[in-house]
């Protein structure tokens, strides 16, 4: 993204506010070709970190849940003989087989296009509220370390203590958040 680009839309998400910052996350997801790198860039810098962060998870997660609604109720023919024929076909063949744990180390990945997970897990006719369980905390780390990445990206070799302690704070709330969701995998295999 260049400079000048960058400063017209900050401008402009500054002008708007909060919405605009919960609403091109939201965009993002059905539209897969856009930054959420750059938005959530944006939002940290509009709004500082924190708000960056919180307006980043909200639409994102907002975003993804309503795209995973629409896809399960418009079915998707055409979408789901497109993951049949990508590398994602094995993904939908163990987030049909309920193996949740692939959906949520997908999710946490910045760089995995969450359009087709959460089509492939609306099209594995997931339940809404596992869907939700996996969605909130996974997009939790993601967007943590895309925030992370936007609130330092000039200071990181200017402060590298600090960028070394941002970094084990996300690898910790990651693991956290993994054997938070282990716990809830076997809680509901058992049930």
């Amino acid at each position: 993204m260049e400079y000048e680009n960058f400063s017209v839309i900050l401008e402009y998400v500054e002008r708007i506010g909060p919405a605009a910052g919960v609403l091109l996350p939201i965009i993002e997801a059905f539209f897969p070709i856009l930054p959420l790198v750059g938005f959530v860039i944006i939002n940290v810098a509009a709004f500082g970190f924190f708000f960056g962060y919180l307006y980043s998870w909200i639409g994102n997660c907002i975003g993804s849940f309503l795209l995973f609604l629409l896809i399960r109720k418009v079915g998707g023919k055409r979408f789901e003989e497109k993951i049949q024929n990508s590398k994602y076909c094995g993904t939908l063949k163990k987030i049909k087989k309920r193996n949740l744990a692939v959906l949520f180390f997908l999710y946490c990945f910045p760089f995995t296009p969450s359009f087709l997970i959460s089509g492939t897990a609306a099209l594995a006719n997931m339940s809404t509220k596992h869907f939700l369980a996996i969605l909130l905390p996974s997009k939790f780390i993601m967007i943590l370390s895309l925030a992370f990445i936007g609130a330092n990206v000039s200071s990181f070799f200017e402060k590298p203590v600090e960028s070394v302690i941002y970094i084990l704070f996300i690898l910790l709330v990651n693991i956290m958040c993994q054997k938070l969701f282990q716990k809830y995998e076997e809680h509901h295999r058992n049930n």
